[in-house]
């Protein structure tokens, strides 16, 4: 066990900062949840011209309640129970980690609270959209996010392997409770069509939404360039 709590400590610290002022802002914008906004409103109004008002209305409770119960799983019952130092608060490693801006979270960090929302809610949306692109994106947006903990130092690399398994199950238990028991008829959806994904979302709409994910991820960049010269 200690062998593993010692790789452990040395993969986050390989992963943990870099001397690159324009990666830091990109790091510290990418991991707040504020700049995903945008995204979030486009994401709302597809499920809701994809849907009848009350389709929408389940799944937009569905997701509140997938994402309160992984923060309560983390932050309220694991964290304090496990009570393991994030590397930043870590008497041991916390002078070896190139802290951003002075963050460093709270003080335990297992397992990943980013890790678990982020991947819930893509494994999640992935079983509703039934798009294999969609897909794609929503994992590399749950990577590259929870990536910006280990690149912060507010997480070791085994808080975010741990919370990614945590938020896959949620995700998809979730989807599998509304699908059988809260709104069955999202379920039966099977759409065979050029214009439609399998579950009834048009194509052109998880094209738009991943366009401005993509967009985002330029936003970010472009502002932590600004901030870089400033």
């Amino acid at each position: 066990m200690n062998e593993l709590n010692e790789l452990d400590h040395q993969l986050t610290l390989a992963l943990n900062g870099s001397n690159s002022l324009f990666w830091d802002n990109v790091m510290y914008t990418v991991t707040d949840t504020f700049s995903w906004s945008v995204v979030i409103i486009v994401l709302l109004a597809i499920i809701f011209k994809n849907n009848t008002w009350k389709e929408a209305l389940m799944v937009y409770l569905t997701i509140a309640l997938l994402i309160f119960v992984a923060d309560r799983i983390c932050s309220g019952f694991v964290k304090p129970m496990v009570a393991r130092w994030r590397p930043t608060q870590d008497p041991q490693l916390m002078y070896m980690v190139d802290v951003v801006r002075n963050y460093r979270g709270g003080s335990f960090g297992f397992f990943s609270g980013h890790a678990c929302n982020t991947m819930c809610v893509a494994m999640f949306l992935s079983w509703l959209f039934r798009s294999t692109k969609v897909t794609l994106t929503l994992f590399f947006w749950s990577l590259s996010t929870t990536f910006t903990r280990l690149y912060l130092g507010v997480h070791y690399l085994g808080d975010v392997c741990v919370g990614f398994i945590v938020g896959a199950l949620l995700g998809f238990g979730f989807y599998w409770l509304m699908e059988r028991f809260v709104h069955p008829r999202i379920g039966m959806k099977r759409f065979i069509s050029d214009q439609f994904t399998s579950s009834g979302y048009l194509k052109d709409d998880m094209d738009t939404f991943m366009t401005v994910i993509f967009l985002n991820y330029i936003c970010v960049l472009i502002f932590s360039l600004t901030l870089g010269i400033g």
